[in-house]
């Protein structure tokens, strides 16, 4: 119930926060960003005798955001992720695997402290935040699950909402006045997605990280 909550709140936090941003803002970063995401979430369990592992296959990640100034070096951060990290089950005793596809989306709420003087030419910068994730198995997955099974079982799969948190930093190279490259590290952390399926079925819990690593540009309106 709590996670529902909050999944319902963010959204209008971020707005919120946007707006009052805006009407005080002295600039504005919008940025997109590209680059690899690795899903950290490997568990062991055990299903009617037999042992299983469940993890994530690296995928990418694309990520679209805007940043208002709060204060000289301090900012407020909203972005959108999209990309992939397919689910893999192994049957430990039969060496087989089984891949199912997952697809996130995410929207992520973050506070921003930037260097007050470049550092070797570049601008580091360090964030953290309030995220909620939705992973959602593809249409090929859940036909997969029903038909071939998800760990020696037929399943129906579903989607999985996970509010977490994330925190990290980078640095920003303006090589135009206006324009910056970007990279980014950052680790975002939920708790581990059961895609609808009881603890029976899919007896795992625990935290997932999501290490993400990406280069972008941003560009600077009214600065």
């Amino acid at each position: 119930m709590t996670r529902a909550k909050l999944a319902q709140l963010l959204p209008l936090v971020v707005l919120a926060l946007f707006s009052t941003s805006a009407a005080r803002a002295q600039g504005v970063r919008v940025f997109v960003m590209g680059g690899g995401s690795f899903l950290e979430d490997e568990r062991f369990f055990t299903r009617l005798g037999d042992r299983f592992r469940s993890n994530y296959a690296s995928g990418g990640k694309i990520t679209f955001g805007g940043e208002f100034s709060l204060a000289p070096v301090f900012g407020f951060e909203g972005s959108y992720g999209y990309g992939r990290n397919n689910l893999r089950v192994t049957d430990l005793a039969a060496s087989q695997t089984l891949a199912y596809g997952v697809r996130t989306q995410r929207l992520s709420a973050n506070l921003v402290a930037h260097s007050p003087v470049p550092v070797l030419g570049v601008r580091p910068y360090a964030t953290a935040g309030l995220e909620y994730d939705h992973l959602g198995p593809t249409s090929q997955a859940k036909t997969l699950a029903f038909t071939q099974g998800f760990a020696d079982q037929l399943v129906t799969l579903s989607a999985s909402n996970q509010v977490g948190f994330n925190y990290g930093g980078g640095i920003e190279w303006s090589f135009v006045p206006t324009l910056a490259l970007r990279l980014d590290l950052r680790d975002h952390i939920t708790g581990t997605p059961t895609y609808g399926l009881s603890s029976a079925r899919f007896p795992i819990s625990g935290a997932a990280h999501g290490v993400e690593l990406s280069v972008g540009l941003t560009l600077h309106i009214g600065r």
